[in-house]
């Protein structure tokens, strides 16, 4: 799993497109600079997973078209060659992986030897390197390595499992326009993340659920771009989609979103909380809501399968709503519009039906110390706010397991 499962172990052991967003349409001469930004972590130590997603970019990138140009930032495991934050080229990358390992040579355009992978310093550097060394008028940039949906991502094992929270990783994006952000990451297609994005990027590609450890099939992908390097970004989406739904495992989603319709779904939760904040004013209205989130999509599997909910669709829980408070429908039915509008398309297996392409905290296992943890990541909108804080503390019958890691 990409989801840092180790941390939620922890926290347990304590206790239809409506809107297609305008985008720039790539001529015959334009280019395009796919940049990926990894922190190893765990996947890369015990198992090389990042070493693996590396060798599958050089292999998609063999007839890669001249007006493509990929580049790399690595770092952020316990093992030689991943400490600090190395950059590299596509021709580095080959030369380095020529022996099947990645890191093992001093093969690279910089090595920054003390750089925390999960500090928003780092990521700015690379980015700034990257716009100073290159041109070129479109930028994809992906983030591999562990996602925790609104706690955090992309851990750094030589720093203490020093991770990027949302308000570093959006100073680390200070500045940019950047026409696709992907997270190769656990969970992290959650509103708060995406709502936090939209000054940085046009589209977003992410997952409500944790991903297979095998994250995402870039040798098929990368080919694709390579040969038809002005496509839009819908249809490498398509592309990415179809080839990730192939993996064998269960509980796989992943969502194409505009986060430049976060603000007006954004609005309509809010609206749609102060129905959910009155509601959970009497124990009837609190005997409902959690009726309504027994019946949402919760996601959240840890790394032996089991589903801890961590995060909950937001569309499956707007969608119970309505079933079970039809006077709440006109608040409810606004909000789904808004989430219409933002998911551009989304794809799920049978395993999590109710996925439908943005997620958000979900109260159901947490309690107020752990809300109160993560509140400054967690926050959305005033509403949303005051609702959590009042079902968690006036209508959970018992506290959640979950509370914050303090490491």
């Amino acid at each position: 799993m990409r989801g840092k499962a180790g941390n939620l172990l922890v926290f347990l052991i304590f206790s239809i497109v409506l809107f297609a967003p305008v985008q720039a349409v790539a001529d015959e001469n334009s280019t395009l600079l796919i940049a990926f930004y990894a922190s190893g972590g765990s996947l890369e130590q015990e198992m090389g997973l990042i070493t693996n997603d590396f060798a599958q970019v050089v292999r998609g990138a063999e007839n890669l078209s001249e007006r493509v140009t990929i580049f790399a930032a690595y770092g952020g495991a316990d093992k030689p060659g991943w400490k600090g934050m190395t950059i590299a080229s596509l021709d580095e990358l080959k030369e380095d992986l020529s022996d099947g390992e990645l890191g093992n040579s001093n093969v690279s355009v910089q090595k920054i030897q003390n750089a925390n992978m999960g500090d928003p310093e780092s990521l700015s550097f690379f980015l700034s390197y990257i716009n100073k060394k290159y041109q070129y008028d479109r930028l994809f940039l992906i983030f591999i390595g562990h996602g925790q949906a609104y706690t955090g991502m992309l851990f750094d094992q030589n720093h203490g499992d020093d991770g990027l929270t949302i308000g570093e990783l959006t100073k680390g994006l200070e500045l940019q326009d950047i026409d696709l952000i992907g997270f190769d990451s656990c969970m992290m297609g959650c509103l708060e993340v995406l709502s936090a994005l939209a000054p940085f990027a046009s589209y977003l590609i992410a997952s409500e659920e944790t991903e297979p450890k095998d994250g995402w099939p870039y040798d098929p992908w990368i080919a694709y771009i390579g040969a038809h390097p002005d496509e839009p970004v819908e249809q490498y989406a398509k592309i990415l989609f179809d080839e990730y739904m192939k993996n064998p495992n269960s509980g796989k989603t992943i969502a194409l979103l505009n986060p430049k319709k976060a603000d007006y779904l954004t609005e309509q939760l809010d609206l749609f909380a102060k129905d959910l904040y009155a509601l959970a004013g009497d124990p009837k209205g609190c005997d409902i809501i959690r009726q309504i989130l027994s019946q949402t999509q919760q996601f959240g599997l840890t790394g032996n399968g089991n589903l801890e909910e961590v995060t909950m669709d937001l569309y499956s829980f707007a969608k119970q709503t309505v079933l079970f408070v039809p006077y709440l429908s006109d608040s409810a039915e606004e909000l789904i519009e808004g989430i219409n509008q933002t998911v551009i398309f989304a794809r799920h297996d049978a395993m999590v039906p109710g996925a439908n392409g943005v997620s958000i905290l979900s109260p159901v296992m947490i309690n107020p110390v752990f809300y109160e943890y993560y509140r400054e990541s967690a926050f959305i909108t005033p509403s949303w706010d005051r609702f959590l804080v009042r079902y968690l503390g006036e209508c959970s019958k018992e506290s959640g397991n979950l509370i914050p890691s303090f490491e």
